[in-house]
């Protein structure tokens, strides 16, 4: 045999060897995957799939203020949740009072009967207590498709599909507010662009408003005329002029934090969208009435695909 196909037999070998070992996925953890919070759905009949696309087979539904758990933000268009057990994908649009898992703090309420808290986020720990109906507590964090919960002394783990966010302190039942942030000055001690970056990311969470131009709600364009208006910058109102107005052209490779980033959703005659580089392959943007001012990954099929151009205006 010519060393030829001693090699050719020996890359199949190679191959066929990888194929067959099973590695570990990515997301898998000892003790669960860390969820990143909690959501309302906005719509009834929602459907729930078994992957991040519309051709994927629908598990189950869910309706008008359900809460999920956000287990994974697969990307811009998709998040994976955990609802009454069932794990899939939703598509973004459809959810609403995000809640984040850090620094979660809430009261809920169970809202089963004979409710068990485990010591931790699965059902073979340790049972720390049995609760009925009504029964309220804190809930300090997520894990798993569990919200962590402390009761009395005692601080353990409890399905979320059998507990109900409490709004702040009213014990009513109703979902929580959508989470905002505090509106703080740009840092000076920031690089003008990290500032801009900072500053704007401040905004996730408020609220999308046609024409917008305030923290009272943005439209996508007014997100950006104010946070660089309050770093002295002044830009063209609309996302067409900031585009053909403000700025130097840049390649998408060389974004930096406070560059302007540009979408076209009408294959590229003109330009539909704008939004603030943040690093990391992310941006800051007011995207739309369902959902806000959110942040993006420029990497999702969506922006990649409907991905128009930067500029620096810094």
């Amino acid at each position: 045999m010519n060393i030829a196909k001693r090699l050719v037999i020996t890359l199949l070998l190679v191959t066929m060897i990888a194929v067959m070992i099973p590695f570990p996925s990515p997301s898998a953890t000892a003790n669960g995957t860390i969820a990143w919070g909690a959501a309302n759905i906005t719509a009834s009949g929602v459907r729930i799939r078994s992957g991040p696309g519309l051709d994927h087979s629908v598990l189950t539904h869910a309706g008008t203020g359900d809460i999920v758990v956000v287990v994974e933000r697969t990307d811009s268009e998709w998040n994976k949740v955990n609802f009454h057990g069932t794990v899939g994908f939703i598509s973004v649009p459809f959810l609403e009072n995000r809640r984040e898992a850090a620094n979660f703090n809430k009261r809920g309420s169970v809202s089963g009967s004979a409710v068990n808290m485990r010591e931790r986020p699965n059902t073979t720990s340790s049972i720390l207590g049995s609760y009925g109906s009504g029964t309220e507590m804190s809930i300090i964090g997520i894990n798993s498709g569990w919200y962590k919960v402390v009761h009395g002394d005692l601080t353990g783990y409890i399905r979320s599909d059998l507990m109900t966010v409490l709004s702040r302190g009213s014990g009513s039942g109703e979902a929580a507010a959508p989470r905002v942030t505090a509106i703080s000055a740009p840092d000076p001690n920031l690089p003008l662009g990290h500032s801009i970056a900072s500053f704007a990311s401040g905004f996730v969470g408020h609220r999308y408003v046609r024409a917008g131009t305030s923290p009272a709600g943005f439209d996508c364009s007014g997100l950006v005329t104010y946070v660089l208006g309050q770093h002295g910058i002044r830009v063209t109102r609309n996302a067409s002029g900031q585009y053909r107005d403000n700025g130097v052209h840049i390649n998408k490779s060389d974004l930096v934090p406070g560059d302007l980033v540009f979408f076209s959703n009408n294959g590229g005659r003109s330009v539909t969208h704008v939004g603030i580089y943040i690093g990391e392959g992310k941006f800051v943007h007011a995207s739309g009435t369902r959902v806000g001012v959110i942040i993006s990954s420029l990497s999702s099929s969506y922006y990649t695909r409907v991905w128009h151009g930067a500029k620096r205006v810094t």
